[in-house]
């Protein structure tokens, strides 16, 4: 598995969580990187940054791969869908889809909740706030300074 990501601490917490390879995607070379690293391109690309980064991410898939959006923290990503086709990759992008219905999020929902009290999902806390600091927290997330997630915490702890 390879993880991009744009600081030393965001790096190191992709390999704590398994990458095998990590790349830096503030750096010019980072997608013919990832391409070496995966002998010619990634199967599959998460992307949960959108924008320019996520549209530039297909780049790093290779021929009939698959690219799944799913962040917006820099606008939507908008892949040449042409190229793409040409390509064979398949474009998922279910936030423009819209939400899903009630019976599929409640499903999703409660998959995820199962594989939480199994311990099979273990979100990577990075920071704290109590509720009244919540503005810090998203200073802090506009600033791309978090890593990992961010909880507002109820009660002043």
């Amino acid at each position: 598995m390879v993880a991009a990501a744009s600081s030393d601490a965001k790096l190191a917490l992709a390999r704590d969580l398994g990458a095998e390879v990590v790349v830096d995607y503030t750096r010019a070379d980072w997608v013919e990187r990832v391409r070496e690293a995966t002998g010619g391109g990634a199967a599959l690309v998460y992307d949960g940054a959108g924008g320019a980064l996520g549209a530039t991410s297909v780049d790093a898939l290779a021929d009939g791969g698959r690219f799944v959006t799913y962040g917006t923290a820099d606008g939507f990503a908008a892949p040449d869908r042409e190229s793409a086709a040409r390509r064979g990759i398949r474009l998922l992008m279910p936030l423009m889809d819209g939400p899903p219905d009630q019976e599929t999020a409640r499903e999703l929902l409660g998959l995820a909740l199962e594989s939480a009290a199994e311990g099979r999902l273990r979100p990577a806390i990075g920071a704290t706030y109590p509720l009244a600091r919540a503005a810090d927290a998203h200073r802090a997330l506009a600033a791309r300074t978090t890593v990992g997630k961010s909880l507002l915490l109820m009660g002043g702890e």
